[in-house]
């Protein structure tokens, strides 16, 4: 079994995806947009045409889907699920920390805790929140 993650925007996916991908040195490959899903008996309207039905990205070896949620269905962003990069690599936790911090908000400045020698947490531009732990 493999678990993944999918974060849901409203018209923001492509700015994330841009987003992390500078900072994981990746490349999202199978962008889908709703207007490429468009059936003739359903016409897809303009204004969902170029937003992001599906894609996805590999994080530090973790697949992160991505989807912009049409005006039509609810979306609700909360605090209820961050997401964790565990690594032994103290410069690039520390890289990676600074780089979701822009535009966002430090939760936790990194630091000393009982269980790591570095760990922070902060919520990106995006409303993504992160925990970042040294192992």
């Amino acid at each position: 079994m493999t678990l993944n993650v999918y974060l849901n925007f409203r018209t923001q996916s492509r700015d994330a995806i841009a987003f992390y991908e500078e900072i994981f040195g990746t490349k999202c490959t199978d962008l889908m947009t709703y207007g490429e899903i468009e059936s003739r008996e359903e016409p897809i309207e303009d204004s969902l045409k170029d937003l992001v039905m599906n894609a996805s990205l590999v994080m530090d070896g973790v697949k992160v889907m991505f989807s912009d949620v049409p005006k039509s269905m609810p979306l609700t962003f909360g605090d209820n699920i961050t997401l964790v990069i565990d690594t032994s690599d103290e410069i690039k936790l520390t890289k990676q920390f600074h780089q979701l911090a822009e535009g966002g908000n430090i939760v936790m400045p990194l630091g000393k805790t009982f269980w790591s020698e570095k760990y922070g947490q902060v919520t990106d531009k995006f409303g993504v929140g992160w925990q970042l732990n040294l192992s």
